[in-house]
């Protein structure tokens, strides 16, 4: 479903009075809404955290906070957010007031989960290549738990694949735009990016020249009308980056500007508020579910970087500094 002119137009402007006076808004919100999964990702901390779900109350009041202030799209993630039973309450009052909604999942629970995703925009289904290369990160069975999900998402739901470039899958960047390309879905992609405290990246990180390699590869059949959904902002951007292992850094490419605790942020699974999720544990952070989202978000820190590897936060602040290219490729990508 495409994102309504109304969402757009409105984030459009709120970027630009950023931009002109730094006025701060919450127009998109990342919300993860549990820690348990029903995988046990190689790359992933999350499930070991272990930590209990913010009530759907809690969720209900900071979602009706950030509407008030402007709030135009929620992202939920995890987790897995489909483990959550009430995650179809937690969507329907989003769509009460107003947002864009996407879901990131893996897939396994799509089948049985048609009622809680009701309303829903969009999904991000990760999905990391082949069954070798897939069940390497993800563990044994999980391609094909993934692979039924797709099969039933392609009849219901808008819906992207997300592949995490590893050592493990960069000979399947073809296979997976091919069966993007037959099955009628567009395909997304990101590398390694978790900090520590959420993620586990050394074992996983593949050759820098390789990784080189494949995003020039990606360039050049997004170039060719492959179903890449990545922006070429976005990966250019990485061909920039100096060393995959070093997921954030001190200084950016004008005139991107990082737009994170200013016009985005992460709340985690305890309701503690971040500019994004790759600050998560690494900072002080208010408590929405205890202050109040609006307190919350006054009382962000400043962030201590200007620039990450992280795919969704590039791609945020390569449209909220208004680059074209990015934004166009985004209303194609969103329409499909």
């Amino acid at each position: 479903m495409p994102i309504p002119i109304r969402n757009m137009l409105y984030m459009a402007a709120s970027a630009l009075r950023w931009r002109l006076t730094g006025r701060r808004r919450p127009l998109n919100i990342m919300l993860a809404v549990t820690d348990r999964c029903t995988n046990r990702c190689a790359i992933c901390r999350i499930p070991a955290l272990n930590r209990p779900d913010l009530p759907l109350p809690d969720i209900q009041r900071i979602l009706d906070d950030a509407a008030a202030m402007g709030c135009q799209r929620l992202g939920i993630w995890g987790g897995e957010p489909l483990v959550r039973r009430d995650l179809g309450d937690i969507i329907r009052r989003a769509k009460q007031r107003k947002m864009f909604v996407t879901v990131d999942t893996n897939g396994h629970l799509l089948p049985e989960s048609d009622e809680l995703l009701a309303g829903a925009d969009h999904l991000n289904i990760s999905l990391d290549g082949n069954r070798k290369a897939n069940d390497a990160i993800r563990g044994a069975g999980s391609f094909d738990k993934t692979m039924r999900g797709l099969a039933h998402a392609r009849r219901r739901y808008p819906f992207w694949t997300l592949t995490v470039l590893t050592k493990s899958n960069l000979g399947d960047i073809d296979w997976l735009l091919n069966l993007a390309r037959e099955q009628g879905f567009r395909a997304s992609f990101q590398v390694l990016h978790h900090n520590d405290y959420l993620g586990c990246n050394e074992e996983f990180h593949p050759d820098e020249q390789a990784l080189r390699e494949a995003i020039h590869l990606l360039i050049r059949r997004k170039r060719e009308g492959w179903p890449v959904a990545s922006s070429f902002g976005y990966l250019e951007h990485l061909l920039r980056w100096s060393d995959f292992r070093v997921i954030r850094r001190d200084t950016g490419h004008r005139p991107v500007r990082c737009a994170a605790g200013e016009l985005y942020c992460n709340i985690d699974v305890n309701g503690d508020v971040y500019p994004c999720s790759l600050l998560v544990g690494e900072q002080a952070a208010p408590n929405a579910a205890q202050i109040g989202f609006r307190a919350a978000f006054a009382q962000l820190a400043p962030i201590s970087c200007a620039q990450c590897l992280a795919a969704c936060f590039t791609e945020y602040n390569l449209l909220y500094s208004l680059d074209w290219r990015t934004a166009w490729n985004w209303v194609r990508a969103l329409g499909r």
